[in-house]
């Protein structure tokens, strides 16, 4: 007789995935009342607004008549998987043996009650895609749950620590070097919002929010920080990106129309050519695999052409992970020449994998010279050979034995 299959984990899955919707629907709903204001709403309307918003926050996308938004929000993604995440730690409250199942039935799950959202609510001119919103919710799921059972019961160890040495220096060495490349474009970001201060002040009026308009415009805002973010990355490796058809920005200029009139898009150059030092920019990317293969942990019996090969391997999975990250952030912002808006889809990926791999080796190079200085002994004198003393010093109990 076969032995039972062991499904604890479906009932904390499933309870995971409905309460993570039901919060993420809620968040959705009080920014939508937010901003329409709480007098003459009927709950209809108001519900099947919520629903697409958290949709929309997903990645699904979203058709209004002549309007297409495909653009993925990765600000308001993750907050979706933080809520996922957050709804894991309550519900999940013995350790799991079975990690694995649990995140895919969560993932599974999540992704379901998304599409029948989104078929529910795809009425009139307004549609959201029913595939997109089930694979979005998937992913989400998926790592939201992960991410909550990790942050309660730190199951993390258990699949950290089987894999092999190799494999943990070279992610350990990834994190910094990917991280010094958003860091870098933040700062980017951060400068030329400063610096176009008044112009975001001169949108938010011509806008004339409101109150509660003027509150949710700011959420969008923050939540969109983000991905201007990834797309100056996308500058930074080369690519550049672009904010409507026949435009571009990258480190030779900016090329640019008309742009929505988004207060966070005063961060955008003004249209011209830079000056010539900001290609300097272009060896952030390397700098940051250089990073990744100096970060490496020193390996007792590891040979330079070893340790060099890490260094790449850490580079291109730095690259790897913004290359990819970079990609998704693209898509549709409008009707027209709005339907073709951030970077490009693989050339992010096909640059940052080669530049970072080559920094990585480079900084693997670097790092092992410095640990074969530091493991060499401090005192050099070969034996047997007499010591040199300085004029100034004393004569100890060696030197008069010498001297005898």
């Amino acid at each position: 007789m076969p032995a039972p299959v062991e499904t604890s984990y479906l009932r904390p899955a499933f309870l995971t995935a409905a309460v993570a919707a039901v919060l993420s629907w809620g968040v959705a709903a009080l920014v939508v009342l937010v901003a329409r204001g709480a007098a003459g709403v009927e709950v209809g309307p108001l519900a099947r607004t919520a629903t697409r918003a958290w949709l929309v926050s997903l990645g699904s996308g979203i058709d209004a008549g002549p309007v297409s938004i495909g653009l993925v929000p990765l600000g308001a993604m993750v907050l979706c998987i933080a809520l996922v995440s957050r709804a894991a730690v309550w519900v999940v409250a013995d350790p799991l043996d079975e990690l694995a199942a649990f995140a895919a039935a969560s993932a599974g799950a999540y992704g379901v009650i998304a599409a029948i959202a989104a078929t529910v609510t795809n009425v009139g001119d307004v549609h959201t895609s029913v595939v997109r919103s089930a694979a979005a919710g998937f992913v989400v799921g998926g790592l939201g749950a992960v991410w909550g059972v990790i942050q309660r019961h730190g199951e993390a160890d258990r699949w950290w620590f089987t894999a092999s040495d190799d494999v943990r220096a070279v992610v350990r060495a990834a994190v910094p070097g990917a991280v010094l490349v958003l860091a870098a474009a933040a700062v980017i970001v951060v400068v030329l919002l400063v610096t176009n201060v008044e112009q975001a002040g001169d949108l938010w009026a011509l806008l004339d929010p409101g109150i509660g308009g003027g509150l949710a415009l700011a959420i969008g805002s923050v939540l969109a920080v983000p991905t201007l973010v990834l797309w100056t990355t996308s500058a930074l490796l080369g690519p550049g990106f672009a904010i409507g058809t026949s435009t571009s920005v990258d480190l030779t200029g900016s090329q640019l129309g008309q742009v929505p009139g988004f207060p966070l898009l005063a961060a955008l150059p003004s249209p011209g050519e830079f000056p010539q030092w900001v290609f300097v920019l272009g060896l952030v990317p390397l700098a940051g695999g250089v990073v990744s293969g100096w970060r490496l942990d020193p390996g007792a019996r590891q040979t330079l052409l070893e340790r060099t090969g890490l260094g790449a391997a850490a580079g291109a999975v730095a690259g790897v992970a913004l290359g990819v990250a970079v990609g998704l952030s693209g898509g549709a912002i409008g009707p027209g020449r709005l339907s073709d808006a951030g970077p490009p889809l693989l050339t992010p990926l096909l640059v940052a994998v080669p530049v970072m791999a080559l920094g990585g080796a480079l900084g693997a190079v670097l790092s092992n010279y410095r640990w074969a200085r530091a493991s060499r002994p401090s005192d050099t004198s070969a034996p047997g050979r007499p010591r040199l003393w300085k004029r100034h010093q004393s004569a100890g109990a060696d030197r008069r034995v010498g001297d005898s």
